[in-house]
């Protein structure tokens, strides 16, 4: 990982975005430097703030030649980008992000051994490869558990294992490879720790809770978390020593869950941006953006400050009518929609932030009294 100060008027490239992608953008642009990005598909909306936009598929060679020489230096959003393809541009431009960290996040055998190294609680887990396998291995993983693929990737699935007749079923989802069967953590409450580093120092961002509903579609963010000291300053250790030894500039999540008996296990860590991440946007004195920029051109982080309490909101597109009336009757939300989310009812819309007054309790009221998200509950 280079150490090299990139400076203004310089050109940073972005690949692996998504729809925060313009925020990211216009923090690279707001700074001074050109920016270029590569997508396997044409996302105007998204990309339209930038110098120029490459489309091209991850395996094309010739593009990603052209993307890389034009480019002083290259950085990924979400890990969401096959790690090879970064070794690939490493050729032609810096990496300052590395490639370690994707590396170990996309393989859950290496994460999980990597989280093993640097002792933290992860649920416990067994490798299969095969419907005998899971026979053999499910009386010490116990119900229920997931069976998932070892390499993470987009649109991926996993499958609940509750009882013995549902192993049956994981004759059609096993197919090739090795699969990762985990004991499925019985949890009352999630958490997410957002920090950014640049392999030196280490800023972390206020503690947030998420909300999610019975099909895991998150539905809110809450910062900052209310939780016992110890168990902050256990999550603050751990965020560290992830920082430490993760070979890793930049922005990025460690999730966590908390049983009904108050212990801590670590679910994955996530290195990049997040739509989580965006409470930040108004309840800090640096949002994300801000801090993934400064650790990839080699400036200081931001010192982060807390500003205020707040709430994050996940709008859907089949919530737009009722959004709309609060849009007239707000004064303490802020909104931010996207273009060309297509008419799956389903589909992210935008966000809300919420805030004002210093009660979390007072702000979730007033949200629950608009009746927008109660059919998530």
């Amino acid at each position: 990982m280079g150490r090299d100060a990139i400076y203004p008027g310089s050109t940073l490239g972005i690949i692996g975005i998504n729809r925060n992608g313009a925020a990211l953008i216009a923090a690279a642009k707001k700074a001074g430097f050109n920016v270029g990005v590569y997508v396997d598909r044409s996302q105007p909306s998204v990309t339209k703030m930038a110098d120029f936009t490459i489309v091209g598929a991850m395996n094309d060679r010739a593009k990603l030649t052209q993307f890389g020489e034009v480019c002083d230096a290259i950085i990924y959003q979400t890990p969401n980008v096959d790690s090879r393809v970064l070794h690939f541009l490493s050729q032609y431009a810096v990496i300052p992000q590395g490639i370690n960290a994707l590396e170990i996040v996309q393989d859950r055998l290496m994460e999980r051994a990597f989280l093993d190294q640097v002792n933290i609680n992860i649920a416990p887990y067994v490798t299969v490869v095969s419907l005998d396998d899971v026979y053999q291995s499910i009386d010490s993983i116990g119900y229920p558990a997931l069976l998932k693929p070892i390499q993470r990737g987009i649109g991926e699935n996993s499958m609940l294992i509750e009882r013995q007749s549902d192993i049956t079923r994981a004759a059609d989802f096993i197919d090739t490879g090795t699969y990762l069967l985990e004991s499925w953590i019985e949890h009352t409450n999630e958490y997410t720790m957002t920090a950014a580093t640049d392999g030196k120092d280490t800023e972390i961002f206020p503690l947030a809770q998420l909300h999610y509903n019975d099909k895991r579609q998150l539905i809110s963010v809450a910062t900052p978390a209310n939780i016992h000291d110890d168990m902050l300053k256990e999550m603050q250790r751990i965020v560290k020593s992830v920082a430490a030894s993760l070979e890793y500039r930049g922005v990025f999540s460690v999730n966590f869950y908390v049983t009904s008996t108050g212990t801590l296990y670590v679910k994955n860590i996530e290195p990049g941006l997040t739509s989580i991440a965006n409470i930040y946007d108004v309840t800090a004195n640096v949002d994300q953006y801000e801090e993934q920029l400064r650790s990839a051109v080699g400036m200081p982080l931001h010192v982060i400050t807390p500003l205020q309490i707040g709430l994050l909101m996940v709008v859907r597109n089949y919530q737009s009518r009722a959004i709309q009336r609060q849009w007239l009757l707000k004064n303490n939300w802020q909104f931010r929609f996207f273009n060309d989310v297509g008419d799956d009812d389903q589909a992210i819309l935008g966000f809300v932030w919420v805030t004002g007054g210093d009660n979390l309790a007072a702000l979730k009221n007033q949200v629950d009294d608009t009746e927008v998200w109660n059919d998530q509950a």
